[in-house]
């Protein structure tokens, strides 16, 4: 009977572990796609006159066209932060969930001789 409380507080304690993870590498993501565009937005006013100092005008212009398309990229990956997120948070409790009820779920396909 004790080594049953055991065997289940085993696996509530790596549950525990699993959702503190979860929640650590949501608010890092979150940070990260924070200090990236702030970051990038304040490296690119400090590159700015460098650029603009360029002669040739059809490497400006693809230099800014190329800035400017990363920081849309950025914009519509930030867009999607909440969707993705969500889908992780899914992923993750059905993960917990399945390890809490054990044995899988459904029956498997026997083997007839």
């Amino acid at each position: 009977m004790q080594d049953e409380i055991l065997v289940v507080e085993g696996n509530i304690q790596a549950n525990i572990g699993a959702i503190i993870m979860l929640i650590v590498g949501v608010g890092v993501s979150a940070l990260v796609l924070i200090f990236v565009g702030t970051l990038g937005g304040e490296t690119y006013n400090l590159v700015e006159p460098r650029i603009d100092a360029i002669t040739n005008t059809e490497i400006k212009t693809y230099t800014k066209e190329g800035i400017i398309s990363a920081f849309q990229a950025l914009s519509t990956t930030g867009s999607y932060l909440p969707i993705i997120v969500l889908a992780v948070v899914i992923f993750i409790v059905l993960g917990l969930i399945f390890s809490m009820v054990g044995g899988g779920v459904g029956g498997g396909m026997g083997t007839a001789l």
